[in-house]
């Protein structure tokens, strides 16, 4: 009679035993569903703030990218019969600090400021009317070539001087490009202007050649000596 009241309690206690671990998994695996209903909330909000912080960084920087852009359009340099501006300079480096996206975007804002009657571009001018001016094609052209150039150090994943410098080239053929192609559909389809080929080549390119070349070497300096302090991520 013992041994069978020996053997009931044992068998109660395994049960009360294995009860209370059924109810400790239980409650740990509730424990895990509430944490993870709380942590993709919390994920949620970190990354809007993320977000919203990268936002404001962004239009500050964009900000004073277009005040450098418009004073270096104010400071013309002349040179015989041509005039040297910083737009360039200025342009490139900030595509490539802040990236395709966010410099691109200033650059364009910039432009789009001048054509709502801003006098921010070469020589305090503005106004839609400025679409009309051969030398408009090269705006369009600091936009496209410098995202170009930022596109191109970007795929290169690297932040070295010869990056830089290869980009700036890149993006400085494709200003070019667009530049004299839209300055001599104005001079010649709206204008029709007179000047022969080469002295058209003379008056929107060749000399600009080298100094160009010179302004991206200094923007590969720079960017290769600043990368480091813009928090933003380039893309």
């Amino acid at each position: 009679m013992e041994e069978k009241n020996t053997v009931e309690n044992s068998k109660n206690e395994g049960e009360e035993t294995l009860q209370k671990s059924v109810d400790e998994v239980t409650q740990i695996v509730e424990t895990a569903a509430q944490t993870d209903s709380v942590l993709p909330d919390e994920t949620k909000a970190r990354n809007a703030h993320a977000k919203r912080r990268e936002y404001l960084y962004a239009i500050a920087m964009m900000a004073l990218s277009i005040a450098m852009t418009t004073i270096g359009a104010y400071i013309s340099i002349p040179i015989g019969t041509i005039k040297i501006t910083l737009q360039f300079l200025v342009t490139n480096t900030v595509c490539l600090l802040l990236g395709k996206k966010w410099g691109g975007l200033s650059v364009w804002i910039y432009i789009f400021m001048g054509l709502l009657g801003l006098p921010i571009f070469s020589q305090f001018a503005g106004g839609f009317s400025y679409v009309l001016q051969p030398s408009f094609g090269f705006l369009i052209g600091f936009a496209v070539g410098g995202q170009v150039a930022a596109f191109v150090r970007e795929k290169s994943g690297k932040d070295t001087y010869l990056t830089y410098f290869v980009s700036s080239l890149i993006g400085l053929l494709v200003l070019d490009v667009i530049g004299v192609i839209y300055g001599a559909i104005i001079m010649y389809g709206y204008m029709h202007s007179a000047m022969s080929v080469w002295k058209f080549l003379v008056a929107f390119l060749l000399p600009f050649i080298p100094i160009d070349i010179a302004k991206c070497a200094l923007s590969s300096l720079l960017c290769n000596r600043l990368y480091k302090f813009v928090k933003l991520p380039r893309r």
